[in-house]
């Protein structure tokens, strides 16, 4: 089972993953793990592999203003291309707000 969590910065994303999956492994802050993978010059999409079964926590980088700067742009693309295709296999996709999960794909295992 894959589950993806997205919102804003500490919104009880990993919490809530915790709670509702604790039997996955927890891949916290997918968001730094693309920009890392950028700065060493690899393609973040490789990451979709690893990710593979695990509850996925990612800060929402996508909204707002469009960074100026070219590197910005493309940190922002790749974490939303890595995040559409993680959510295009997940068996669920949660965004969280103020700790509270509104399940967008998939239903709460706890009901």
């Amino acid at each position: 089972m894959t589950v993806l969590f997205i919102g804003g910065t500490h919104q009880g994303k990993a919490a809530l993953a915790r709670a509702l999956y604790p039997a996955l492994p927890l891949a916290e802050n997918l968001h730094a793990r693309v920009r890392e993978e950028l700065a060493a010059g690899r393609d973040p999409m490789a990451l979709l592999d690893t990710m593979r079964g695990c509850a996925i926590t990612c800060d929402e980088v996508g909204c707002g203003v469009i960074p100026i700067d070219r590197a910005d742009e493309a940190y922002r693309e790749a974490v939303g291309r890595l995040c559409c295709a993680i959510a295009a296999e997940a068996d669920a996709v949660i965004r969280v707000t103020a700790g509270i999960p509104q399940f967008i794909k998939g239903e709460n295992p706890c009901t």
